[in-house]
């Protein structure tokens, strides 16, 4: 969490502090969910039948379902089979005592499609969700139709010195206590170019339930997410990753390429993805942010879209 005072806060803004808890068990959703036993870990489930092959959406570290709503919509508007979850950890899912790593995830995202009957489909992951993507894409390349990739994490490399600094300064104690100005610095600042109604009320969501008994085992998820990452890249292997693949990257991502870390720019980031994926295709849309999806969703919908067209769905 980069502070408050660093990024700079509107002073006249909302406050979300004197609100009550939020159970993540009741946070907003496009539709009913449902509990899916996977191995012992319950995963809450979205699912909205159409036309196959599914698209499975894979969210980005610290959200939930409830941050697809607009593609969500969108995709089911048109017909289209659609199912989501909350990775375990985050939303309504268990929070185990578990390593949260892409390579974790993606043995546990095999199992939820085996438990919810889905044999393979496009697979679309935002952020870390991208990173674990293509962990999966690496591991079960028979069952992914095409990969979406939104502001994927994965890209970018670390030197050592810089992933043990993160690593150090990522602890669970500075996940569990980041304050409303923080987080509000860090949605309107890094995470998103436009606000709107919608941040507004992911930023609402995220400060109650900070007040939840659940969070302190969020903020370990979030911690250990964040070390797996880093402790599991998949740069390397990228190469032999043959699969139909759309990367999407806002121009003005303020995420990607890290802001401490890394000279250089978002556009140089998505040509490296597509040098290193080959079968990629990239779009780069101007003005967007890290969360692409929401700060051009007619930009970011017209190139799912085509890719789905041109593979034929």
């Amino acid at each position: 969490m980069i502070p408050s005072s660093v990024l700079g806060i509107d002073g006249g803004a909302p406050r979300y502090g004197a609100l009550p808890p939020l159970d993540p068990a009741d946070l907003a959703t496009p539709g009913p969910t449902r509990r899916v036993d996977v191995g012992g870990v319950a995963v809450n489930t979205f699912e909205r039948e159409g036309r196959d092959p599914p698209l499975i959406l894979i969210h980005g570290l610290s959200a939930y379902i409830g941050c697809w709503t607009p593609q969500i919509q969108r995709f089911t508007a048109q017909g289209r089979r659609v199912l989501a979850l909350d990775l375990p950890g985050f939303g309504g899912s268990d929070r185990p005592d578990g390593p949260y790593s892409p390579p974790w995830y993606a043995r546990l995202i095999a199992r939820w499609l085996d438990a919810v009957g889905v044999a393979h489909g496009v697979v679309v992951g935002h952020s870390m969700g991208g990173q674990i993507a293509m962990r999966f894409a690496l591991d079960h390349p028979e069952r992914v139709d095409g990969l979406v990739l939104a502001a994927p994490a994965g890209i970018e490399t670390f030197k050592p010195d810089a992933a043990d600094w993160m690593r150090a300064f990522w602890t669970t104690e500075r996940a569990e206590h980041a304050t409303e100005d923080e987080l509000r610095a860090n949605f309107t600042k890094l995470a998103f170019n436009r606000t709107d109604e919608h941040v507004e009320a992911l930023l609402c969501e995220r400060v109650r339930m900070q007040k939840h008994p659940t969070w302190p085992a969020t903020a370990r998820a979030v911690s250990r997410c964040i070390a797996g990452m880093l402790d599991h890249p998949v740069r390397a292997e990228l190469g032999g990753l043959h699969v139909p693949t759309l990367v999407v990257y806002g121009s003005d991502d303020r995420m990607i390429p890290n802001p401490v870390f890394t000279k250089g720019t978002t556009a140089a980031i998505a040509a490296e993805a597509r040098r290193a994926l080959p079968d990629a295709r990239l779009t780069l849309l101007e003005g967007a942010g890290h969360y692409v999806q929401h700060d051009d969703p007619e930009g970011f919908h017209a190139a799912v879209e085509g890719f789905l067209r041109e593979l034929g769905y």
